[in-house]
């Protein structure tokens, strides 16, 4: 079974190189991700558990300038170490996405385990 989440965070950063996006710029960034387990004493993972491991991770970018975290701080690039932080808790990860506005995201999907039901 698949479980879900949503975050947001407001953070600045500016893409080295790229000619429209060299300049810092904001975002509102939103986050959702998804974990596969199997159902014990009626729940694969708490909501409120996973919500905040969630939080925990993004606080740190929330209202701050995005280059001070990553060398190359693209949507693609927070998306996957979100995805890694989560792993690195022991998470069994299916999906992160990244939408940095309503019409733009990138996204880590790993096929879940049909076992898990």
């Amino acid at each position: 079974m698949i479980v879900g989440v949503s975050e947001t965070f407001s953070a600045a950063h500016l893409i080295p190189g790229h000619w429209k996006c060299g300049k810092v710029h904001g975002h509102n960034f939103k986050v959702e991700v998804e974990v596969e387990g199997d159902v014990k004493d009626g729940m694969v993972i708490d909501f409120y558990e996973l919500k905040r491991i969630l939080k925990e991770i993004i606080d740190k970018y929330d209202h701050d300038l995005l280059n001070k975290h990553f060398e190359n701080p693209t949507s693609e690039n927070i998306c996957l170490e979100i995805f890694n932080q989560l792993k690195e808790r022991g998470l069994n990860v299916v999906r992160v996405r990244v939408s940095e506005s309503p019409d733009k995201w990138v996204e880590i999907r790993l096929y879940p385990d049909s076992s898990n039901i």
